[in-house]
Parts: structure tokens; sequence; C-alpha cells
């Protein structure tokens, strides 16, 4: 009977684990002086940009940084960790700006995997690797260009058992599927009712 209890117990204790591994992110706007130091290759392309904002994304797994952006009629994003290094660059493009056989494999993917979808924003993305230096993926997303690299990150509701739920997917050049992750609703702490 001992045995038996202290088996129930793990179990409970390792499924709740289990599903304590979800990985759930939220995004708050903060002050610049909250943003970390970054490198000076923003600062040099960065001229004439208008509508500057700092956000910090928070999840199970990190804690990214995001400076976003308008220039050229374009909203760009910029993604740091913690200590200021540049993690991802990209900006808002809209369906008609993905490859048509590229979208047409998303697209597929999206009508296999939910019932209904409705694409909130797509945004074409350039990671650093180790190969690339900042500055030229940097020089990349302000170009504007398409290379086998690039990924694109789509905001979702996607409809499944009839229930409506965010999600943010990665794709990456060629249309396949690399990531999901589910949203948080929007924080409504400030709201008094």
């Amino acid at each position: 009977m001992m045995k038996f209890n202290w088996v129930l117990i793990m179990v409970l204790f390792s499924s709740s684990v289990l599903f304590a591994q979800n990985n759930h992110e939220r995004e708050h706007r903060i002050r610049k002086s909250q943003f970390p130091t970054i490198q000076k290759d923003f600062m040099s392309i960065g001229q004439n940009t208008k509508q500057v904002r700092y956000y910090k994304e928070v999840d199970s797994l990190e804690t990214t940084y995001i400076l976003k952006f308008k220039k050229d009629r374009l909203n760009y994003l910029l993604s740091y960790d913690e200590s200021g290094q540049l993690k991802e660059s990209g900006f808002r493009i809209h369906e008609i700006d993905i490859p048509e056989d590229t979208f047409l494999k998303i697209n597929t993917f999206l009508s296999d995997s939910f019932e209904k979808t409705r694409i909130k924003r797509i945004f074409q993305l350039y990671p650093v690797t180790n190969s690339q230096s900042t500055k030229s993926v940097l020089n990349n997303t302000f170009q504007n260009l398409i290379l086998p690299t690039n990924i694109y990150k789509l905001i979702i509701v996607g409809k499944k058992d009839k229930k409506n739920i965010e999600n943010d997917l990665w794709f990456d050049a060629a249309g396949n599927f690399i990531r999901k992750r589910q949203a948080l609703p929007l924080n409504h702490d400030r709201i008094l009712y």
C-alpha cells in the first residue's frame, strides 16, 4: 500500500512537470533605459527611423528584448538577448510578399493542422548565425533580400476542437514547418473594472 502511494505521487508529479513545459510567451513594452546596451551597428543603419519602441518578451525558456521601429514604410524588429547581442532581425510582410511555392506549402500545413485559420501578422526574419556578422545580417534585412536562410514567422488564430488558439508558427524559406509556440492572451492587469 505504501509503495502504491509513492508511485501515485511520482506519476502525478511527473505529469504536472510535463504539462508545465509549454513554451508560452508574453510581450510587454518597456522604457529605453530598461533595454540592454546594443552594438553600434543598428545606430549607423538606423537613420530615418520612426516610432521606435522597446519590448521585453518573456517565455519559459528565455528573455528576449525587441526593438521595433518604422523605416521606409516598413515595420522592422530587432531581437536581442539579455547581453545585447543581436539574435535575429526582420520586418513585417504580407502574404503576397512570400514566394508562391513557399506560401502554398505553408497554407497546406495550416489547413492540415487547423479547422480554420486567420493570419494576424507575418514576419520575414533573418537569424544571426555563427558564420555571419551582425552588420551583414542587418544589411540583408534593410535590403529586404530573399535568402535560403530566411524564416517566416506567422502569428495566427487557429480553430481546433472548437477552440480559437493564437499560435506563433515558424517556417523556413522553403515553407517547411520548424516550430510552434502558443501565445498567451494579452495582459490587461492595468485595467480596473
